[in-house]
């Protein structure tokens, strides 16, 4: 009996632990904002990124890490940020781009895992961060209506340095990912955009996305469009006014003999600029 208690305790340390350094990011959206989007100057040049988890447009709010940044180069390798530093809202890096063509800028979170159960004579809806295996000695013995996910957010953005290009687009095969047809650099006000969603690497439809432009905090309404993947998982929509914008998708699915997950959500969070046309 007390050993349990004591194993009981260490998993409940840990996936404590764990939900503390991830809450917050969890609990909101994270985006990356850089400073510029393509880049002209001959030689090349620097950019600045702000790193934050908000419900706001481009408001800085929560804590978001960008150690784990990444930098997918024109010709595909991986490369890390330069002077990484993390404040109490927000965290920045800088990067040097030279080599000309397209960037993928990535700050992807681990895959976390959220118990949501039912407790109490008031059927309280309840939820612990912790898997179906660990779940199993957290979980009050009058829990009911159990279920577990497994989530994962891609917080994504795009560098053009000189002419386009597209080897920075590959998919990875897993959780919800997003691959542009319309070429960021090429984005225009007033002129359809068309990106394609895709699902443990195939297309899906039915995946619901909103794009927010920059500056809700000084305008009445949102301005949000909404759009719904089609059968061969594109969307498209039209930004009429130039500025930055960030479009945020998500999806849904149950697993199926799966042993830490009952269903999945991943979520990518884009954030683009539209040009003047």
């Amino acid at each position: 009996m007390l050993n349990k208690k004591i194993n009981t305790l260490v998993v409940l340390c840990s996936v404590l632990a764990g939900s503390m350094l991830s809450s917050f990011a969890n609990a909101h959206p994270r985006w990356v904002l850089p400073s510029h989007f393509t880049i002209s100057k001959e030689g090349g040049d620097w950019l600045t990124f702000d790193v934050t988890a908000s419900h706001g447009t481009f408001v800085m709010d929560k804590p978001a890490g960008s150690e784990t940044a990444q930098i997918i180069m024109p010709d595909g390798r991986q490369e890390r940020p330069d002077f990484v530093l993390r404040g109490k809202r927000r965290s920045v890096f800088d990067f040097f781009f030279s080599e000309e063509g397209t960037h993928r800028v990535q700050i992807n979170n681990v895959p976390g895992y959220v118990t949501h159960y039912k407790a109490g004579k008031r059927d309280t809806v309840k939820r612990i961060r912790a898997n179906k295996v660990d779940r199993t000695n957290l979980l009050p013995e009058t829990s009911r209506d159990i279920s577990t996910t497994i989530t994962f957010t891609r917080a994504e953005t795009y560098i053009t340095v000189g002419k386009p290009s597209e080897k920075a687009f590959p998919l990875e095969g897993k959780f919800l990912e997003l691959q542009p047809i319309t070429k960021p650099a090429d984005i225009v006000a007033t002129e359809p955009v068309r990106f394609q969603l895709f699902f443990n690497g195939k297309a899906q439809a039915g995946v619901k996305a909103e794009i927010t432009r920059d500056g809700t905090l000084y305008r009445n309404q949102q301005d949000q469009i909404d759009v719904v993947s089609d059968e061969q998982g594109f969307i498209e929509f039209t930004p009429e006014i130039a500025g930055r914008y960030i479009l945020k998708a998500s999806h849904t699915a149950k697993l199926t003999d799966n042993p830490l997950a009952d269903k999945m959500n991943a979520s990518v969070h884009l954030t683009f600029e539209a040009i003047l046309p």
